[in-house]
């Protein structure tokens, strides 16, 4: 059987985190998103796989060619972002089954939804993957019928028009004969309102004809499902994983370090003595923490990355390769690699108002939710000591920031950052002589 993954998307809202990788290459745990899930695929049977790319597609055909070298996997380039139903248009010469599986390329699913949308597609049934929300004006909503059999998609429905409902979180089970509905809306140019070329539209005219049996997949109290469409997003994929694997015990834990709940510790790590840690949490392999360090829960700290003395990290994901010196605190936030923060490095994470935390995507200021978030920080950044960091602030690729500075706006990649007594100096690496 053959599964379809949609991995073209640039993930403009995700940025600085995408500025040099595609999203599907996003990490969680430490291990991208498209290859946790084709590693889930192939645990419930997939043996072939078409990948639609665009965006750093090089970059996406590397690493999973790297990873999966004896896998059948065939990488097709969508010319021109056109929706989910072109990209699956891109795939029809590749579709030969009567049903196969079609899935985003950004998105975490548990196994169970895997497993039961592949068992679907081998009994020749039609499946949509639903999640019960009550903000539904922010999903495609899956409408079903007495029975949970789902009859239409609408796309973002009005406020306060369905009170609750499913949405659909982007797995299929599909019969072949859909390729003939995309080639008809291509040809009869049948937009969304978006502009786009959608799969929901495809769906609802599959639906339409009642040729197949359909069942909705619903999420169940040990599932999750996580759309990396957001920086924030990562943190409630990290939390979600992190709450279902099992404890490994691999690496070097001093005399004097105390270890609280499920702790994941991977080979040549080490946590030095008066280190606190309060689980869940997962260090990765070669990192090393303390002495005395507090690493609470939610936490990932990725491969090779070193956590100073007398630190403490809550909630965070810490990329690899990355060094937070002595005296820092951490908090709800995303540190991408090769990060150095210098000594007192503090990430605030909580307004005084207490309200939810506004965040800057694509130039507009979005509520991200979230009571508590702290620093979004792309790769290679540099601090000196010192440096306070507004909840909610983003930061661009390959910036320096002065010591002693207060960060209360998101600064682009390859700047320069930093204080004075009276002023704040704002300019591009390229300009200084």
């Amino acid at each position: 059987m053959k599964a379809v993954i949609f991995a073209a998307g640039q993930g403009a809202r995700l940025r600085p985190l995408t500025n040099t990788i595609p999203k599907p290459l996003l990490k969680v745990l430490g291990e991208p998103v498209l290859i946790r899930l084709i590693s889930s695929l192939t645990d419930y049977g997939i043996e072939s796989f078409v990948v639609i790319t665009h965006y750093h597609e090089d970059t996406i055909i590397s690493e999973i060619s790297q990873k999966f070298p004896s896998l059948d996997i065939t990488f097709i380039h969508q010319p021109e972002t056109k929706g989910t139903a072109n990209a699956l248009l891109q795939a029809k010469n590749q579709i030969t089954e009567d049903f196969f599986i079609a899935v985003n390329g950004d998105c975490i699913f548990s196994p169970s939804l895997i497993q039961q949308t592949v068992d679907a597609a081998r009994r020749g049934v039609i499946a949509l993957g639903g999640k019960l929300v009550k903000d539904t004006e922010n999903f495609g909503i899956i409408l079903v019928d007495n029975s949970n059999n789902p009859q239409n998609i609408i796309e973002k429905p009005e406020k306060g028009l369905i009170p609750e409902g499913y949405a659909n979180i982007g797995i299929y089970s599909l019969s072949s004969t859909i390729i003939n509905i995309l080639e008809d809306m291509e040809t009869k140019n049948t937009l969304s309102p978006r502009g786009e070329y959608e799969i929901p539209d495809a769906i609802n005219r599959l639906l339409e004809k009642g040729q197949f049996e359909s069942i909705l997949i619903k999420l169940n109290n040990n599932d999750y499902w996580s759309d990396i469409g957001r920086p924030w997003s990562l943190l409630e994929a990290n939390e979600a994983v992190l709450a279902t694997i099992s404890e490994v015990r691999e690496g070097t834990v001093q005399d004097g370090a105390h270890l609280n709940g499920k702790v994941i510790i991977m080979k040549n790590a080490i946590v030095r003595s008066g280190s606190y840690i309060e689980g869940p949490v997962f260090i990765d392999e070669n990192a090393d923490i303390g002495p005395n360090c507090y690493i609470r829960s939610g936490t990932y700290i990725g491969k090779r990355s070193r956590i100073g003395n007398a630190c403490e990290v809550k909630n965070s994901i810490i990329g690899e390769n990355t060094h937070i010196a002595h005296l820092s605190y951490i908090g709800d936030s995303i540190i991408g690699p090769d990060v150095n923060f210098g000594a007192g490095t503090i990430t605030a994470n909580l307004r005084l108002d207490d309200k939810t935390i506004p965040v800057s995507v694509k130039a507009i200021k979005e509520d991200s939710g979230r009571r508590k978030l702290g620093l979004i920080c792309g790769a290679r950044v540099k601090t000196g000591i010192g440096v306070l960091f507004m909840p909610g602030v983003k930061i661009g690729n390959d910036t320096w920031i002065g010591a002693g500075t207060n960060v209360h706006e998101d600064i682009p990649a390859e700047s320069i950052y930093y204080s004075r007594h009276d002023c704040i100096l704002k300019r591009k690496k390229k300009d200084v002589g």
